[in-house]
């Protein structure tokens, strides 16, 4: 395989755009095929007891021609383009965040390409000689890319708003909020804390907090320090009037973990109708990991939630119902709602009012964590552009496993997984299929597939033919990292991941 950070190298001798010229938001995005945002890219941050953050930036072109990706980073009320690329046909690159010129301590980056995109960030704690490999550090967390189909959902109308499951400050945890804006003029931003088992809906905001802010900057909500108080638990909604996007960064110093959300787009006006996500990784005491679901009703009415649990590459073991007060959160522990030790599955989340879902990843005797958000968008096409199999003889001890549940619950899907190596060749013969039950989950584990060489770094494409689509996650872990060595990446698309949306009643 070739050497990914000498091709990224070499590229951009030749493409990086010296001039540096500023451009417009709307200017940097004139009739582009994608536009895929990542609110924050960290270039030596120290934040929450933890740092220096670096970011490693992944992106992979799923369309069938090559095309070209401009890279825009915020400077100063102003989006300059860093760095101008050729993506060939399926092919991704991974770029640190200094070689795109990304300001200390970190700035929000606009990916605009003439074709479709998935993208995705990497932080890293120190800063490591074998980046996007984990070893050598301390910490690592990371998020895809948010596409503008999930901004747009955000800003549709009144009462749609962007929503984090989960904000804290218990247990030595710590939430920092990110709203970044990405529209070519300034952006009026509201941001609400409900807590956890809130009885008194929309009047019970622990904390409500308003700004505008201007072109390409990013607001950062230090949550202790707004709330004034440790032990809280609860979620976040934050009301933006223009393009914005929203990410959360939850750190733990005092045992070197962190966490990335994402923020969900939703209306919260949409009563009444079905809403179906998947969350494709579930687990009770497998090998020592266990999940806990974090679901926030963000409606003014009582939802009725139910819980269809899959073991995976079977059928459904369990099945529950609970009720979530307007405007709270609960947090759902997998242990306690599927008795099987060893279970490793997925759940579909099925609710008459909106309700979102974050689903923590934990395994506290190798001090590690990770968060991903259930979605209700069917992919067909999608790409998780960063993906490992461990080399120990070369310190590299990075594994991927991709999880991915079925949106039909009718009839099964067969999903085609294909590796792909920086120029967009394929790294196997023959592309791996996996046939997912109906409305089930299952997986692959990229050490267990025949053919795929040690020391691998890939991209995933992933695509279906079925009409309801599929939700797909990779974990990729190094249990060498000092602390907190996981990371986990949605597979997403132009169509994009972060967004939930109803349907009337069968």
């Amino acid at each position: 395989m070739p050497n990914i950070a000498a091709a990224c190298r070499t590229l951009l001798v030749i493409l990086v755009v010296a001039t540096l010229a500023p451009l417009t938001a709307r200017a940097a995005t004139t009739s582009p095929a994608s536009v895929v945002v990542l609110p924050w890219v960290p270039n030596g941050e120290v934040v929450g007891g933890l740092g220096p953050w670096y970011g490693e930036l992944s992106f992979q072109n799923l369309g069938a021609s090559s095309c070209a990706l401009s890279v825009y980073v915020s400077r100063n009320g102003s989006w300059v383009r860093t760095a101008q690329i050729s993506l060939t046909a399926g092919a991704a690159r991974t770029i640190g965040a200094s070689t795109l010129a990304i300001p200390s301590p970190g700035s929000a980056v606009r990916l605009v390409a003439g074709c479709p995109l998935a993208a995705s960030v990497k932080q890293i704690t120190p800063d490591v000689v074998t980046s996007p490999w984990s070893d050598g550090a301390e910490v690592v967390t990371g998020y895809a890319g948010i596409a503008q189909a999930d901004i747009d959902a955000a800003t549709a109308g009144e009462h749609t708003a962007w929503f984090l499951p989960i904000a804290q400050t218990n247990s030595d945890w710590n939430t920092y909020v990110r709203i970044t804006n990405f529209a070519d003029t300034g952006v009026d931003v509201v941001t609400e804390f409900y807590p956890t088992d809130n009885i008194v809906g929309s009047e019970g905001a622990d904390l409500v907090l308003t700004r505008r802010i201007g072109i390409g900057q990013t607001w950062s909500i230090n949550t202790l320090f707004e709330l004034g108080q440790s032990g809280w638990v609860g979620y976040a909604r934050i009301s933006v009037s223009d393009d914005a996007a929203v990410i959360a960064l939850r750190t733990k110093a005092s045992t070197s973990m962190a966490l990335t959300n994402v923020g969900i787009a939703a209306d919260a006006s949409a009563i009444d109708q079905q809403y179906i996500s998947a969350a494709p990784l579930l687990f009770n005491a497998y090998n020592g990991w266990n999940t806990g679901i974090n679901l926030a009703n963000v409606s003014d009415e009582v939802a009725e939630v139910r819980l269809e649990y899959y073991e995976a590459g079977g059928g459904m073991v369990q099945e529950d119902t609970l009720y979530l007060l307007p405007r709270s959160m609960q947090y759902i522990y997998t242990p306690g709602d599927v008795p099987d030790a060893g279970f490793v599955g997925s759940a579909r989340i099925i609710s008459d009012m909106p309700v979102v879902a974050a689903i923590d990843e934990v395994k506290y005797e190798t001090t590690e964590g990770l968060s991903y958000h259930a979605s209700a968008i069917g992919q067909r096409d999608a790409a998780i552009p960063l993906a490992f199999r461990e080399d120990p003889t070369k310190n590299r001890h990075d594994n991927s496993g991709i999880n991915v549940s079925n949106l039909n619950q009718a009839a099964e899907q067969v999903v085609t997984i294909t590796l792909v190596d920086v120029t967009g060749a394929h790294i196997l013969d023959e592309p791996v299929t996996l046939t997912l039950p109906p409305g089930g989950s299952n997986f692959v584990y990229l050490p267990f597939i025949e053919g795929v060489p040690h020391g691998t770094l890939a991209a995933v494409r992933m695509t279906s033919n079925d009409s309801a689509g599929f939700v797909a996650i990779s974990n990729d872990i190094n249990y060498v990292v000092g602390g907190d060595g996981s990371v986990v990446f949605p597979a997403s698309s132009s169509d994009g991941y972060y967004r939930i949306y109803g349907t009337p009643f069968p």
